[in-house]
């Protein structure tokens, strides 16, 4: 694995200005993309080689573990297989819970959503044509990405202020995609890490880490998969929101894997391939990657 190693320079109050424009094909880590609270947020990138003039599409992995743990380096074998692909692939760091509470992780996926696009011409990617991706907590957080693209009341912390972070696509799996403040989801795990013990009104404070809070008919396309047997997130949680997506006629895909439980890849290896085959043809259909070299 190669480091990427460079003394930084701080300018304004949270962003990094780097020689980008440097980094060969291929994967490097903890790129750092601006600091917040005291803590340098970092990003993992894999490049593809130039072989022509076309901007490349973009895939964003977001790591799961409740909020509370995780690592974006567990994506680096992915990362480097997109780029082969002619993908530029990330993963990125968020702050944890419950040290870090509602907006803090949905905060951190977005400024790096925003370095991306801020550095487009030296990653030589295309800023409309960025999907997020996740599973579990990672999915939740896509979710969340993509229906706060137009959404207020997210801090940018100074980082890259001058771009939005709107994604072009949303790929998630086993996400707690509730609306929290439906009273069978108020004591599920992620209202007690995640919500804003601070908030008086509790109310106010589970619509806002609900995702059905911000959708709109600007948000973009979904791509929805979970395991029917999950006893981590109940699978009603998705077809919950997959049916708010269908009455709003809003553009969806929504697989159900019969037994899959929380893994896919472990109670359903079969299905759980069958499921990323389709999920890279989402990926394909709303990124326009018709120049994707095949496997």
């Amino acid at each position: 694995m190669r480091l990427f190693m460079i003394s930084l320079i701080f300018i304004s109050s949270s962003s990094f200005s780097l020689p980008l424009e440097n980094l060969s094909a291929g994967l490097t880590t903890d790129i750092p993309i601006g600091k917040v609270d005291g803590l340098i947020l970092r990003i993992n990138i894999a490049l593809p080689a130039r072989q022509n003039k076309t901007l490349s599409p973009v895939m964003v992995f977001i790591h799961g573990g409740g909020l509370i743990k995780g690592d974006k380096s567990k994506f680096n074998k992915h990362l480097e297989k997109m780029a082969k692909r002619g993908v530029v692939a990330a993963s990125v760091m968020y702050r944890l819970a419950p040290e870090y509470r509602f907006p803090a992780a949905i905060e951190d996926v977005k400024s790096a959503i925003r370095f991306l696009k801020a550095h487009s011409e030296a990653f030589n990617l295309d800023p409309n044509r960025i999907i997020v991706s996740g599973i579990s907590a990672g999915g939740y957080l896509a979710t969340m990405v993509g229906v706060t693209g137009n959404a207020e009341g997210f801090d940018d912390h100074g980082i890259y202020p001058n771009y939005d972070a709107s994604v072009r696509a949303v790929i998630a799996y086993s996400g707690s995609l509730a609306d929290f403040r439906r009273k069978e989801y108020q004591d599920f795990v992620l209202v007690e890490r995640f919500a804003n013990s601070e908030q008086i009104d509790k109310q106010v404070a589970l619509a806002a880490i609900s995702p059905i809070t911000y959708l709109d008919k600007l948000d973009p396309p979904f791509f929805l998969v979970h395991g029917t047997a999950d006893n981590v997130v109940p699978v009603q949680m998705t077809r919950d929101f997959a049916l708010e997506l269908k009455n709003s006629g809003h553009e969806f895909e929504y697989i159900e894997v019969e037994g899959g439980e929380h893994s896919l890849s472990h109670s359903r290896p079969k299905q759980a391939k069958a499921v990323f085959k389709a999920s890279m043809a989402f990926f394909k259909k709303h990124a326009f990657v018709e120049q994707i070299q095949p496997r």
